[in-house]
C-alpha cells in the first residue's frame, strides 16, 4: 500500500508537525468511506486533528483516510481562533490546453520568486492540472511581518504584484490579465491561472499525498527541475519526491523589493507573540 511507504510518510508528518516553530498545522483528511474531507476525528469532538506522527497518520488511515490536506496557516496548539502566521501559497491551475504551458509558467513564477531573494521555495505537483508554490514563514524576515496577519497579507500583495511584473516584461508573446489574483497568464490557445491561497483555515494537499480525484500523488519537485516533471513521476508506483526542507536562510532581500510598496501603504507591527 502507498501509505505504507516511510518516506511518504515522512513527507506528511514533517509537513503537518511545521517544526512547532512558528505554530502547527491544522490537518484533516479526505474519507473515502463518507467521500468527504474530515476536520475532526469524530462528529461529537471539535478538536482539532494533527497528523504530525505516524501513529496519528496510521489511526486515520484505518478510519478510511485515502488523502491528507494540511492548513497553510499555523495556530496556537488547538486554538484555531487565533492564527499565528501563515506561509504564503500560490497555486497555478490550467484553465485551457494542457500541463505544459502551466509547467512553463511555474519555472517563470519560480524564477520571479528567485529574484525577489526567495530561492527555496516549496514546490508540488497538484495531482491534476497544475502546481503549488509555498513560501515558508520561516523564509520571512521578522522586520516585515512581526507577527502581523495584515503585514503578510501586504506582502504577499506585493509579490503578486512583482511576479506580474517580471512575466509582462519576459516576452511578447505572453499576456498578463489582472494586477491582483487570479492573475491570467496566456499563450496563444493556452491559458493558465495564478492564485494566491489565503483563506482563513485554508487547506492545502499535503506534500505526496493522493490527490482524492485523480489517484495521482502531489509529488513534491526540485524547483529547478520542474519542466523535466512527467504525469508518469506522479503515478503511486514511481512517486519520488524532493525532500521539503526547512529553510537554510530568512530571505533578508525580500525587504529591498516591498519597501517602495510598504512605504506607500505603512504597517504597524506589532511584537511577535508564539507563545
Amino acid at each position: 500500500m502507498y501509505y505504507q511507504r516511510l518516506d511518504v510518510k515522512r513527507a506528511i508528518t514533517d509537513f503537518a508537525s511545521a517544526s512547532g516553530i512558528n505554530g502547527v498545522r491544522e490537518c484533516s483528511f479526505y474519507n473515502h468511506n463518507v467521500r468527504s474531507i474530515q476536520r475532526h476525528l469524530d462528529g461529537s469532538s471539535q478538536a482539532p486533528i494533527h497528523i504530525d506522527k505516524v501513529a496519528e497518520l496510521d489511526r486515520v488511515l484505518a478510519m478510511g483516510a485515502s488523502a491528507f490536506y494540511c492548513s497553510y496557516w499555523r495556530y496556537r496548539w488547538g486554538d484555531l481562533a487565533t492564527p499565528v502566521g501563515r506561509d504564503l501559497v500560490w497555486t497555478i491551475r490550467a484553465k485551457q490546453g494542457g500541463l505544459k504551458f502551466t509547467q512553463e509558467a511555474t519555472v517563470w513564477t519560480i524564477e520571479a520568486l528567485e529574484q525577489a531573494g526567495i530561492s527555496e521555495p516549496w514546490v508540488k505537483y497538484s495531482g491534476e492540472l497544475g502546481f503549488d508554490l509555498a513560501v515558508p514563514l520561516e523564509t520571512i524576515p521578522c522586520e516585515i511581518w512581526a507577527g502581523s496577519i495584515d503585514a503578510l497579507h501586504d506582502l504577499h500583495d506585493g509579490l503578486t504584484s512583482y511576479i506580474v511584473s517580471v512575466l509582462r516584461e519576459r516576452s511578447s508573446d505572453i499576456l498578463v490579465d489582472g494586477g491582483i489574483s487570479p492573475i491570467e497568464i496566456t499563450r496563444g490557445k493556452e491559458t493558465c491561472l495564478l492564485s494566491e491561497l489565503r483563506v482563513r483555515r485554508g487547506l492545502l494537499l499535503a506534500p505526496m499525498s493522493l490527490n482524492p480525484h485523480s489517484g495521482l500523488v502531489s509529488v513534491t519537485l526540485d524547483p529547478k527541475r520542474v519542466m523535466n516533471f512527467a504525469i508518469l513521476d506522479a503515478s503511486p508506483a514511481d512517486a519520488r519526491g524532493f525532500e521539503w526542507e526547512p529553510p537554510s536562510r530568512v530571505s533578508h532581500e525580500l525587504l529591498g523589493h516591498v519597501r517602495p510598496w510598504q512605504h506607500q501603504n505603512p504597517v504597524r507591527l506589532p511584537q511577535a507573540d508564539i507563545s
